[in-house]
């Protein structure tokens, strides 16, 4: 199988999560609540093991796809065998099943790493013939790694499937506060797991951003005994506060290009969009004499500027130039966010995450949960991350951005809030 050479870059940026911080742990976990009755049936076979391997890689493959809600991994317990490879494999007997492709693989103990290879089988004769291998790859991974090296399969074969890039190797960013005076940024994986404490503070820590190559964290902290927004360097530590007028300050935003923070302030005593350099500097007013207006995000491209205002009498979402000037009116109620590839906006309306097709302008509820906010989109655009109120407690809700599939992130014990997901972290 061929060597995927472009896997050792991506280890690089994950070492970055894995060294020098709080220990890692787990929060949350996806429980499935509703899932998709027409979503594509694959099969994934148990990987063949030779020594000892500290996690069930096909397993954590098949959570992946489910989790995408584009996939309907079939039970374990409804495979007619147990192949370890292509060569292996009957078509007809996966086909009859009902599943379109079939994965296959081996993980094996190389000393401190593993060496995980396989290969995704066409039953079905889509790809000109059953049993074609239509994609493969073989890789070695640090032992404390497994996971990574699984999401790593999950990714390409979705990519190959799909013909859209995979995001299980993303991390999530959120804050859980625990008591009154108990504040955490955590970050982990998309999937909960390997989850470690960027700050803990005694006051309120909310709105966390990652920066475009995901090595920056910006986020709001009281520390001072007043709102400000700093920049935490991830792999030095570091901080920088780059947002402190006068009042609050809140709600930052990365530009595209990494060089920018919006952020909103009310120094002068209505909330104002400002933008201020990465690194600090002197902040520039882009609004001004129009209502109450924040929760600024950026377009793909960096510019405009979608930001949330009551203007009009009710918070609403508004989009103007990246360099200040005139707003047009979009809708919703706040928390705007536009997709990757420019064409979704997805937003507050009411107490739902709804996504609006930017080019029809048509709009569909894509939550089904209570009191919905801070909505947070997968960099492929295939999912949002947001939080909900479930009982007394804030919870982290995962739907796909057609609404199809929805899954809960139950947490273990405290208030989750503020979700933010991760740009891509590896190489394509």
């Amino acid at each position: 199988m061929k060597l995927i050479s472009r896997f050792t870059s991506m280890l690089g940026v994950i070492g970055l999560f894995m060294s020098g911080l709080a220990s890692a742990d787990s929060d949350v976990r996806i429980s499935i609540d509703e899932g998709v009755s027409i979503a594509q049936p694959i099969a994934i076979v148990p990987f063949k093991a030779n020594g000892g391997v500290p996690a069930d890689v096909a397993q954590i493959i098949s959570d992946d796809l489910r989790n995408s809600g584009k996939f309907s991994p079939i039970p374990r317990s409804n495979l007619p065998a147990q192949p370890g490879s292509a060569a292996e494999i009957m078509p007809d007997q996966w086909s009859a099943l009902g599943a379109d492709n079939v994965v296959v693989g081996q993980v094996s103990s190389t000393g401190g790493s593993y060496n995980v290879a396989y290969q995704l089988i066409d039953v079905l004769g889509t790809s000109g013939a059953a049993g074609n291998v239509i994609a493969q790859g073989a890789f070695n991974v640090p032992a404390a790694q497994i996971r990574q090296g699984a999401h790593t399969v999950s990714d390409q074969v979705f990519e190959k499937l799909t013909q859209i890039r995979g995001a299980f190797r993303t991390k999530i960013a959120y804050v859980v506060q625990r008591g009154v005076s108990s504040y955490e940024l955590r970050v982990s994986d998309y999937d909960g797991f390997n989850a470690f404490t960027v700050v803990k503070s005694k006051e309120p820590l909310m709105s966390p951003e990652w920066s475009p190559d995901g090595s920056k964290l910006a986020y709001v902290t009281f520390e001072n005994k007043k709102s400000q927004v700093v920049v935490h360097d991830l792999r030095s530590g570091a901080r920088k506060v780059v947002g402190s007028l006068k009042g609050h300050n809140g709600a930052p935003a990365f530009s595209p290009d990494g060089s920018r923070i919006a952020f909103a302030s009310n120094q002068d005593g209505l909330l104002n969009i400002y933008i201020t350099g990465v690194g600090g500097g002197t902040p520039r007013q882009l609004t001004s004499g129009a209502g109450n207006n924040t929760e600024p995000s950026w377009s793909p491209d960096g510019g405009s500027i979608l930001f949330t205002s009551d203007r009009s009498g009710s918070p609403q979402v508004y989009r103007m130039s990246a360099a200040g000037g005139g707003a047009s009116l979009i809708g919703g109620s706040g928390s705007g966010k536009i997709s990757a590839d420019g064409k979704n906006l997805i937003m507050v309306s009411g107490d739902k995450i709804v996504k609006r097709d930017l080019a029809s302008g048509s709009t569909e509820v894509i939550s089904s949960t209570f009191l919905d906010e801070s909505p947070s989109i997968s960099p492929n655009g295939t999912m949002v991350i947001y939080s909900s109120t479930k009982g007394v407690s804030k919870v982290l809700q995962l739907v796909s951005a057609d609404g199809r599939f929805k899954a809960n992130l139950p947490g273990a014990g405290g208030q989750y809030k503020f979700p933010a997901w991760s740009p891509y972290l590896t190489k394509q």
